[in-house]
C-alpha cells in the first residue's frame, strides 16, 4: 500500500485537498494527514501547532478560532492558494474514492497537548461517525494514550502507533501488539534494521506493518519486497511507479 503522506506533498502544499485530490491521481492507495484543534474547538487539518511554516499567517492552532483559520491561505506549487481544510473537509474529500489515515496531533511538550479530554480524538471519531466516510479508516499517533482512546471508544476502527526515528521497531512491534493495535509504523531505516524477517513476525503476531517516510524508489521496493504492507511517502506518484515496474 503505497501511502501519501500529507497527501501528495512533493506535487502539492502538504495537507491540503489539492494534495489530497493529487494523491488520487497519482494511483495512491491511502492519503495520510494531520488533525488538531481549534481554540473553539473544531479539528483542521494541519501538521504543526504554529501555521506559520505553511500559511501565510501566524499564531498557535489552538488559540486561533475556525474563523481566524478560515482567512489564512496555503500557497499551492501548481499556482493559487487555499484556505486551511477543516476534517470534514477532508472527509468529504477522500470518501468513497480512497482510504484514510487520521494522526492525531496530541504530543506530549507541544502546546496544545491535551492528555485529558483527547479532543482530536473524540471530535474525529464524531466526524467519521457524522459524515458516514466511506471506506478504510486508520486512526494512528505517536501518542499511545491517543490511539489507546480511539480503541477504546471506537474498537471497529483500525488504530497505528507510530514511533519515533531512534525507537526500535521490535520494540515497537511488541507494544503495539500488547496493546491490541492492527498496525505498527516505525521510522523505515528501524524496519530495515529490525531484519528480513520483521514484517513475518509482525504478521504472525496479527500485526500490519507500515513505515514513514519513503521518498526513494529503491528503498521503497526493498521495504515492499521484506513484506511491508504501508510504505507513507511524499511522492506517490514515484513509489506507485517503483511498485509497478519491481511487481507489475
Amino acid at each position: 500500500m503505497v501511502v501519501a503522506h500529507r497527501g501528495a506533498s512533493a506535487a502539492e502544499a502538504e495537507n491540503t485537498i489539492a494534495a489530497f485530490e493529487a494523491a488520487i491521481v497519482a494511483g495512491a492507495d491511502a492519503v495520510e494527514f494531520d488533525v488538531r484543534m481549534t481554540a473553539d474547538r473544531v479539528a483542521v487539518v494541519m501538521h504543526d501547532p504554529d501555521v506559520s511554516r505553511t500559511t501565510d499567517g501566524s499564531g498557535l492552532v489552538r488559540d486561533l478560532a475556525l474563523a481566524d483559520l478560515r482567512r489564512l491561505r496555503i500557497g499551492l506549487r501548481s499556482g493559487g492558494a487555499e484556505p486551511i481544510p477543516t476534517l470534514d473537509d477532508a472527509l468529504a474529500c477522500l470518501s468513497g474514492r480512497i482510504a484514510v489515515d487520521v494522526e492525531i496531533k496530541n504530543v506530549p511538550g507541544e502546546p496544545d497537548f491535551d492528555p485529558d479530554r483527547e479532543g482530536a480524538v473524540e471530535a474525529t471519531l464524531a466526524a467519521l461517525e457524522r459524515t458516514r466516510l466511506e471506506g478504510r479508516v486508520l486512526i494512528s499517533s505517536f501518542n499511545p494514550l491517543s490511539i489507546a482512546r480511539a480503541r477504546e471508544r471506537a474498537p471497529h476502527l483500525e488504530t497505528g502507533l507510530l514511533t519515533d526515528r531512534d525507537v526500535d521497531a521490535r520494540v515497537a512491534l511488541t507494544f503495539a501488539r500488547d496493546q491490541g493495535h492492527r498496525w505498527v509504523l516505525p521510522y523505515q531505516a528501524r524496519v530495515l534494521d529490525a531484519g528480513e524477517t520483521f514484517a513475518a513476525d509482525a504478521h504472525e503476531a496479527g500485526t500490519a506493518v507500515g513505515t514513514w517516510i519513503v521518498d526513494d524508489p529503491g528503498t521503497a521496493v526493498e521495504l515492499m519486497r521484506a513484506g511491508v504492507d504501508a510504505v507513507a511517502t511524499n511522492d506517490p506518484r514515484g513509489i506507485v511507479a517503483a511498485r509497478e515496474a519491481a511487481f507489475g
